[in-house]
């Protein structure tokens, strides 16, 4: 990963060198699925990558709309301006292929974030959602001592991030007999609050441990663990990385995330379309990996190593 990182500033600074320099600014686009503290991380990432690179960045996101149907308009919006890069998570994969594959024919750089597209990109970018699942699964396995009652908690059940994530904690869970998976809270298209957490409690008073799939579950019932004066009894793991949940996991209130990393997703987006549009599609992808894929990788983080492991989050 570092070499492809050192690979792609070199060839930046080579290309920075070049005819494009005297011409317009290169203009990027990030359509994401959603704006959460996630993807406010990833739009980071991208300015302070744009702002070193001189590039300019655009970050959009749906608010209320299905984000579905809101990515496909955008998109068909933007490549009809003149454009030298698009970075894009995918909502719905199935349907955002064929707007995808025609940026693709007009030979607009295209970038996939979180969720791969196959051959609907020129490069994936990040981490994959079940991966995290399956090592949180993991995790929480080695903290129960492979045996314990527990919860699921997801918000936004139906989302495909979240979807993932889920199965991959189900399968690390499956050949353990002794894991019995008591309950889930999911909301299908809503926040889980923490007030459906402590009906969780109340119904299940016995349980040993909790996933929570996302941030914003894994604050509602850190929020309920503490209210119930559960903090200790109970082992939480979740999949995430803002500072309201990084509280909680220095406080050992949750007792480890896993974290991705969305600011170096955001960063790498940037440099890897500024070097497309400056040597060409082609040319950029031959120093990269084969696949197409740069995985940014994942970060468990605890109490114990909290402070070394955010240094981790970084964009270098």
């Amino acid at each position: 990963m570092k070499k492809v990182i050192s690979v792609l500033f070199a060839v930046l600074l080579l290309s920075a060198c070049g005819d494009r320099a005297e011409q317009d600014r290169i203009n990027i686009a990030i359509v994401g699925p959603a704006r959460t503290p996630y993807w406010n991380d990833v739009e980071l990432g991208a300015k302070a990558a744009g702002e070193r690179l001189g590039v300019s960045v655009r970050f959009f996101a749906p608010v209320e709309e299905n984000p579905a149907s809101w990515q496909i308009r955008k998109i068909g919006e933007l490549i009809s301006t003149p454009l030298d890069g698009l970075a894009f998570a995918a909502a719905d994969p199935k349907s955002l292929t064929p707007i995808i594959l025609k940026a693709m024919r007009s030979e607009i750089p295209c970038v996939a974030m979180d969720t791969d597209m196959g051959k609907s990109r020129n490069v994936y970018i990040g981490t994959g959602d079940y991966p995290a699942g399956e090592q949180a699964g993991g995790k929480l396995v080695s903290l129960l001592d492979n045996k314990g009652k527990i919860a699921i908690v997801a918000g936004f059940s139906s989302d495909i991030y979240s979807r993932k994530r889920v199965l991959g904690f189900r399968d690390a869970l499956a050949d353990n007999a002794d894991m019995e998976i008591a309950a889930t809270v999911e909301k299908e298209n809503s926040v889980v609050q923490a007030s459906d957490v402590e009906a969780l409690l109340v119904s299940y008073p016995d349980l040993d441990g909790i996933f929570c799939a996302s941030d914003s579950d894994a604050i509602a019932v850190a929020e309920a663990i503490q209210q119930a004066d559960k903090a200790g009894q109970i082992e939480i793991v979740s999949i995430g990385e803002s500072p309201g949940l990084l509280k909680y996991v220095k406080d050992n209130v949750i007792q480890a995330t896993v974290a991705r990393k969305p600011y170096r997703i955001g960063y790498l987006s940037i440099l890897v379309l500024h070097n497309m549009a400056k040597v060409g599609i082609q040319n950029a992808l031959r120093i990269l990996p084969e696949s197409g894929i740069i995985d940014t990788g994942i970060v468990l983080v605890t109490p114990m190593n909290i402070r070394k492991q955010l240094m981790e989050l970084g964009p270098e």
